[in-house]
């Protein structure tokens, strides 16, 4: 019997391979799981789709698609896609409900009578004279900041967000940056006469920088200095973490004196600095509106759900914060809350129950 954890990382695959995005990588593993199981049913969470109906098109386009490709002859399927093809039509009929050790639709049921509402693009902009002004997500979700080159000391505006809240804004020089939420950018209102682009940020933020070597860029956090060559990374500073992570994705970046290569993350905790390699793709799931996890506690992902919607967390057994998962995805973050809980029971170790703005953690009986 495949494990769940494994089950549901079989779901992405699907849901990549129904998609037409899955990569040669990704085809192999899923093949292998097929050649081991052949018999082993594979059904696709609900989840992964905007509706029913969405669903079963992507399954019947990518059908005719496949055997389209077959009766050309201009590509022969391998098995694992022929096995998916199977398995998918089987999706169908079962109602996309992906069959799992254990029912879950006591638990569904309980957690969909209370539900919360995601967050939105919204924020707070902070001018250098101390005027506010609320950004929603009715207006444009990118703001841009427009050069205003007064000579005198550097002003500076900040950006921030609440929890339930992210946004972007363009800086004065053209990079482009991410503000997930409850984090903020503190960023000069030009740098045209400054010698350096130095920003401050708290929480967790993603830039894309724009190239120019006579202004070298610089993000300050706490405890920790990154020093820019133009290029695309993240970091996740926020204080109930423990420790700054930042996260490469191209290009180069310098923190406090080590040097990162792309997909690696230097962790600072304490001072100490460690670099890993890493899946940039569960890192910068966020920015691109999703939920994505991997071999990641319960406790931390309750931290980020708590974050975007809003809510307090409880748990009914300190030992339910070390659940480990070995991949969840959601295909929108934009859904109300009860859609990640329900993702996150198909283990089966855990339950969910909603009371007012917070969410209830227990052994699941």
């Amino acid at each position: 019997m495949t494990k769940i954890k494994d089950k549901i990382r079989l779901q992405e695959l699907a849901h990549k391979y129904l998609q037409g995005n899955i990569t040669r990588k990704e085809k192999n593993e899923m093949d292998h799981w097929f050649n081991q199981t052949p018999d082993e049913p594979l059904d696709i969470s609900p989840l992964y789709a905007e509706d029913e109906n969405a669903h079963r098109q992507a399954i019947l386009s990518r059908i005719r698609q496949e055997l389209g490709f077959a009766r050309s002859g201009t590509i022969t399927l391998w098995r694992g896609i022929a096995a998916a093809i199977l398995v998918v039509i089987s999706i169908a009929a079962a109602l996309f409900y992906f069959k799992g050790d254990q029912p879950t639709t006591k638990q569904t049921a309980i957690v969909s009578k209370h539900d919360i509402a995601p967050g939105s693009s919204q924020a707070t902009l902070t001018l250098a004279n101390g005027k506010r002004i609320l950004l929603s997500s009715k207006e444009e979700s990118v703001y841009k900041q427009v050069a205003d080159s007064k000579p005198g000391q550097p002003e500076f505006n900040t950006l921030t967000t609440a929890r339930a809240e992210q946004y972007q804004v363009i800086l004065p020089d053209g990079s482009h940056v991410w503000l997930n939420a409850a984090s903020s950018i503190k960023f000069p209102v030009s740098f045209s006469s400054l010698k350096e682009r130095r920003v401050f940020i708290t929480g967790q933020a993603y830039f894309e920088v724009t190239k120019d070597k006579t202004k070298p860029f610089k993000v300050v956090s706490d405890g920790q200095l990154v020093t820019v060559y133009g290029t695309h990374f993240d970091i996740n500073g926020y204080k109930d973490e423990g420790r700054t992570k930042t996260t490469l994705v191209e290009g180069s970046v310098d923190v406090n004196g080590t040097l990162l290569k792309p997909e690696h993350q230097a962790i600072n905790e304490n001072g100490k600095m460690k670099v890993i390699p890493v899946d940039t793709e569960n890192i910068i799931a966020w920015k691109n509106g999703y939920f994505r996890f991997k071999s990641e506690t319960l406790e931390s992902i309750m931290r980020k759900v708590s974050r975007w919607y809003d809510l307090d967390v409880e748990f009914q057994s300190p030992s339910l914060k070390e659940i480990e998962f070995g991949g969840i995805m959601t295909k929108t973050k934009y859904v109300n809350v009860s859609k990640i809980l329900e993702m996150l029971e198909l283990t089966g170790e855990a339950s969910f129950e909603i009371k007012g703005r917070t969410v209830i953690i227990k052994e699941q009986k």
